[in-house]
């Protein structure tokens, strides 16, 4: 395997799942985004794709993912392997030549998700056995998070169960082993008793990526709140939005991704602090989990390998952190 760098990776990861699909001869079958699964033969077509966030899922299989997910599927390969082959890919295809065909899928109306239900009670006991896995306690995911039954307007015959976190718009973050998903792109703000609210209540807030790492946080601190501010981003694309109720505090904490996403978003809130603003601390808190891409993925290592002193616990690094 060869080695990439940060640039190159970001190039190869902007490949289209759809400029693929096009070149094994599957185009566009109406649209609401679906195509014949490349997967297997079928007579009505059940593969969605969404071109704005190159992600696919398979309605006759419930599977789903992202582009490295799907090279995976396609070419019979190991997630170390993708690298190799969408260089191989891009060199041989130049994105040119299905430009047209992008274009023409982006424009394709997403598909919207209806939620049918949600309640705080979880009954499904696979939602709450990824969350385990993902160091979440059942008692901090029926606090923070609800089990939602929703369907996708393309395909209403279908309905599907994911754990919902609820954002600043009142729409949800979906997350489930299969399911990566929102129904509006909006940032999560929450009080030190963790209600969500759009008011700054102190001078300190804890930002994070995802709210899987402000979940597995609060069960590994072992407290039902999380005492400060948070500002759960959801994702990275809605940073610009979030500097403002972020930098209005004089202490931040920034568990950002180790990638060159979560670096830009951390320089961004860095760069951004007013000049106004007085003295204000900003914490790079990816140092905790250095050798992980983010701190659930630490958390839930160490879960795995039931080493019960090994994790972290922002209190016990006193007050040189935050």
């Amino acid at each position: 395997m060869a080695s990439y760098t940060d640039q190159e990776k970001q190039t190869l990861q902007s490949v289209s799942i759809v400029e693929i699909m096009a070149h094994m001869g599957k185009n566009l079958y109406n649209k609401k985004g679906l195509y014949y699964s490349p997967f297997r033969d079928e007579s009505t077509p059940s593969f969605h794709i969404d071109a704005a966030t190159n992600r696919w899922y398979d309605f006759g299989t419930s599977e789903g993912g992202g582009l490295f997910e799907f090279v995976c599927r396609i070419a019979g390969i190991t997630r170390g392997e993708v690298y190799d082959w969408l260089a191989s890919f891009r060199s041989m295809i130049p994105e040119s030549e299905y430009r047209e065909v992008i274009e023409k899928a982006k424009k394709v109306k997403p598909s919207r998700i209806i939620v049918d239900s949600a309640s705080h009670n979880f009954t499904r006991h696979k939602l709450v056995e990824y969350a385990q896995t993902r160091a979440v306690t059942k008692e901090i995911l029926e606090r923070y998070c609800e089990e939602v039954l929703y369907h996708i307007d393309a395909y209403p015959q279908k309905q599907y169960f994911a754990i919902g976190f609820r954002n600043n718009d009142g729409g949800y973050v979906l997350r489930s082993s299969l399911t990566k998903k929102c129904t509006s792109s909006a940032m999560t703000t929450l009080d030190p008793q963790g209600c969500l609210t759009d008011k700054i209540t102190g001078d300190k807030v804890l930002v994070f990526e995802g709210f899987m790492d402000f979940l597995s946080w609060i069960s590994s601190v072992q407290q039902d709140t999380p005492q400060y501010d948070c500002c759960i981003l959801n994702s990275v694309s809605n940073i610009e939005k979030a500097l403002p109720w972020i930098n209005a505090h004089k202490n931040i904490a920034a568990f950002m991704d180790n990638d060159e996403a979560g670096r830009n978003t951390l320089q961004k809130i860095i760069e951004n602090v007013p000049d106004d603003a007085g003295k204000v601390c900003v914490y790079d808190m990816a140092k905790l989990y250095e050798g992980y891409n983010d701190l659930n993925e630490k958390l839930s290592d160490e879960l795995s390998s039931k080493d019960e002193h090994s994790s972290i616990n922002t209190h016990n690094h006193g007050d040189n952190t935050f």
